[in-house]
C-alpha cells in the first residue's frame, strides 16, 4: 500500500502542476498556452487517470471509515478534471480557475486532516487502561499502543476517529498487523519505520492489538 500511496502523492503533484501551468499560460500567452496544450495532452491524460484510480484503490482497498469530509475531498477532485479538460478545450479562464480551486480545496482539506491527526497523536490524554491478564510482551505492547495508536483507535481499538478501522473486528494475523503499521494502509493510517517503533515494540504491539479482538 506505501508504494500506492506515494504514487498518489506524486501524481496528484504533477496533476497540480500542469494546471497551475496551464492556467498561467492561458491568462499569460494564449499561444504558448495552445502549444503547451498539445504537448501535454497524452501525458496528462495518464497523470489524470493515474490520479483517480490510486485515489479510488486507497479508498476501496482499505477498512478505513469513508467520511463525508472524504468524500467531499474525493467528489472536488472528480469535479476538478471536468472542468480542467473542458476549460483546456474551450480556453476558458473561469472554468480553469474553478478547476484550480477545486484541487486546491481538496488539497488543503487533505493537509488539516494529517496536522489534526499529528495534534490528536500529540495531545492525547493518558488513559488507564487494565493489564491484568497480559503476557510480559503483550503489557508491552500496550503501552506503544498507548502512545501511538490510542489518539486515533482508542482505549478498546473501537473508536474510529480520523477514519481509523475498527481492530476489534479485524481479521488482520501477527504478521498483516506489523505489515500495516509498519507501511500503512489506505488514505488514514500513516506508516511508522524502525525510528519510530522499533521492531521489538513492533511485535509487542501486534501481540497487544490481538488481544482488543472480541
Amino acid at each position: 500500500m506505501s508504494h500506492v500511496i506515494l504514487t498518489h502523492r506524486i501524481v496528484v503533484s504533477l496533476f497540480f502542476l500542469i494546471y497551475l501551468i496551464k492556467t498561467i499560460l492561458l491568462f499569460v500567452n494564449q499561444g504558448s498556452f495552445e502549444k503547451f496544450r498539445k504537448v501535454i495532452k497524452v501525458p496528462e491524460m495518464i497523470v489524470s487517470f493515474s490520479f483517480l484510480a490510486t485515489g479510488l484503490y486507497m479508498i476501496f482497498a482499505s477498512d478505513i471509515v469513508i467520511s463525508t469530509a472524504l468524500w467531499i475531498k474525493f467528489g472536488l477532485v472528480v469535479a476538478s478534471i471536468p472542468l480542467a479538460v473542458i476549460a483546456t478545450k474551450k480556453s476558458n479562464k473561469i472554468m480553469m480557475l474553478g478547476s484550480l480551486l477545486c484541487l486546491t480545496m481538496a488539497y488543503g482539506m487533505a493537509e488539516m486532516h494529517k496536522a489534526k491527526q499529528r495534534k490528536a497523536m500529540t495531545n492525547a490524554p493518558a488513559v488507564e487502561v487494565s493489564s491484568e491478564g497480559l503476557t510480559e510482551i503483550e503489557k508491552q505492547g500496550q503501552k506503544v499502543y498507548g502512545k501511538t495508536c490510542l489518539s486515533c483507535h482508542g482505549p478498546n481499538g473501537d473508536a474510529q476517529r480520523s477514519g481509523a478501522a475498527k481492530l476489534s473486528e479485524s481479521g488482520l494475523d501477527l504478521d498483516g498487523i506489523k505489515n500495516v503499521v509498519r507501511n500503512g494502509k489506505g488514505v488514514y493510517m500513516p506508516e511508522y519505520n524502525k525510528t519510530q517503533i522499533s521492531d521489538s515494540d513492533l511485535e509487542a504491539l501486534a501481540n497487544y492489538v490481538l488481544t482488543l479482538r472480541k
